[in-house]
C-alpha cells in the first residue's frame, strides 16, 4: 500500500434523477477529497426541461460556481444546449447558450434551471466550497431590470494550448474575478500521450485533479492511462478510469505523463484560492 493511496480516488458515476436532471452523475464530498472543503458533482444531461420542478430557488451557506460544458472531443467551446438560469431572490432569468461559468456567493439564490433545447449531451460541474452539501429554499420576491446579476455570469471559452501532452484547448478562471470566491480552476482537452512539460511543483492551497472523459454515452470510461507522481518521494500512481487526486497544500506532485491515449480525455484542475499560484518543488 502507497503512502498516498487515500489521495487517488476512481470516480463511481451512478444513474441520476433523470428528466431534465442528470441522466448519469458522481457526487464527492469532502471526506473523500482528503477533508478539503470542496464537493463537486460532474454529469451529463441530454432532456429538456425543468431541472428540479415546482421547487424554484436555493440557497446554500458556502460559495459555489456552475459550471456548464459540452462533451465535444474535438471543441471545448461547443456546449450543445440552450439554457435558462434564475439567479436572486426576483428570480432574475439569464440564459446562455455557450459554455459558461456563474457564481454563486454563499447565500445568493438560484434556480430554477431549465434545459431549453438540447442538440448533444452535455454537462455540468458544481463546484462548492464546503466538504457537505447543504441547502435552503427561496421564495420568490421582487423585481430587477433583469441585468442586477449580470456579473454572475461569464462564458467560459477556451483557447488553444500548448499541445503534445499538454492542453490542445483550455480555460482557466480566478475566483478573484468570479466574485472574490476562493476558488480557481483550469479545465483542459488532451489529445495526444506523452510528459505534459510541467515538472514537480507545490502549492500553497489544496488542490483537486479531475480527470475525466469525453464519452458522454459512458461516463466510466476515460479514454487515456494516467500516471502522475505524489510526494517528495514520486511515488507512482496510475489509472485509466475517471479518478479524483487530491492534493493537500505543500504536496509537491507532478510529472504526470499520458502513457496510453485511446480518445481524448478531460482534466479539471480545481485550487482552494482566489488565484492560481505555484512553486518548483
Amino acid at each position: 500500500m502507497g503512502k498516498y493511496d487515500n489521495l487517488v480516488n476512481t470516480l463511481k458515476y451512478q444513474a441520476g434523477r433523470g428528466g431534465a436532471n442528470a441522466r448519469e452523475l458522481v457526487f464527492v464530498n469532502g471526506e473523500q477529497l482528503g477533508g478539503f472543503e470542496l464537493n463537486f458533482i460532474v454529469g451529463v444531461y441530454d432532456t429538456v426541461g425543468d431541472w428540479a420542478p415546482n421547487r424554484g430557488a436555493h440557497t446554500h451557506p458556502f460559495d459555489e460556481l456552475l459550471l456548464f460544458f459540452g462533451y465535444d472531443p474535438d471543441d471545448m467551446n461547443v456546449l450543445g444546449a440552450d439554457l435558462s438560469l434564475c439567479v436572486g431572490e426576483e428570480y432574475e432569468r439569464h440564459f446562455f447558450s455557450k459554455p459558461s461559468v456563474v457564481a454563486a456567493p454563499a447565500g445568493s439564490a438560484h434556480c430554477p434551471l431549465v434545459t431549453e433545447k438540447v442538440y448533444r449531451d452535455f454537462g455540468h460541474f458544481h463546484l462548492a466550497l464546503s466538504g457537505t452539501y447543504s441547502g435552503a429554499q427561496c421564495p420568490q420576491q421582487g423585481k430587477t431590470d433583469g441585468h442586477k446579476y449580470d456579473r454572475y455570469f461569464h462564458d467560459m471559452t477556451a483557447k488553444k494550448g500548448p499541445g503534445g501532452a499538454d492542453a490542445a484547448q483550455s480555460v482557466h478562471w480566478d475566483g478573484k474575478d468570479l466574485e472574490g470566491l476562493n476558488i480557481n480552476f483550469t479545465m483542459s482537452l488532451h489529445n495526444k500521450p506523452g510528459k505534459h512539460s510541467k515538472e514537480s511543483h507545490v502549492h500553497p492551497y489544496d488542490e483537486v485533479y479531475i480527470f475525466f472523459g469525453n464519452k458522454s454515452a459512458q461516463l466510466g470510461y476515460l479514454g487515456a492511462e494516467i500516471g502522475i507522481e505524489l510526494g517528495p518521494e514520486h511515488e507512482k500512481h496510475s489509472f485509466d478510469v475517471p479518478t479524483a487526486v487530491s492534493i493537500p497544500r505543500g504536496l509537491p506532485h507532478f510529472p504526470l505523463t499520458c502513457t496510453r491515449l485511446d480518445t481524448p480525455y478531460r482534466l479539471m484542475n480545481v485550487g482552494l484560492a482566489p488565484v492560481y499560484r505555484d512553486a518548483k518543488a
